[in-house]
């Protein structure tokens, strides 16, 4: 008798070994995707820090801080595409370090998990 064919055990072990692998597979990507999605953030709170300086410079008086929505009203910014991850009623502010978002340092605040 020519039995040509795998037993059940062949392939529960061929599922197992491939469950693995792919659970191992989704945690990198899910890992992989956070990190960029805070990479993304930051990088849009230094573009949105950028247009504040420029917003400073023009306006000395106002020293305390601009919303975000103040930058977008008055056209810092080419598209709202580029700042996608910044609410409207997020404030730059200058320190006596440097400039703050939310009053924390850049970056500090895009931890979204």
């Amino acid at each position: 008798m020519n039995n040509k064919g795998f037993t059940l055990v062949e392939l529960l072990a061929v599922m197992v070994i491939l469950v693995s692998i792919s659970l191992v597979a989704v945690g990198g990507i899910s890992a992989s995707l956070e990190r960029r999605d805070e990479k993304e953030c930051q990088e849009q709170q230094e573009l949105a820090v950028g247009a504040a300086k420029i917003y400073f410079s023009l306006n000395l008086q106002d020293n305390d801080g601009v919303k975000i929505e103040e930058l977008k009203k008055d056209g810092y910014f080419s598209s709202d595409k580029k700042i996608s991850r910044l609410n409207d009623d997020d404030v730059i502010t200058i320190s006596e370090n440097g400039y703050l978002y939310n009053g924390k340092e850049i970056g500090t605040s895009c931890n979204l998990s």
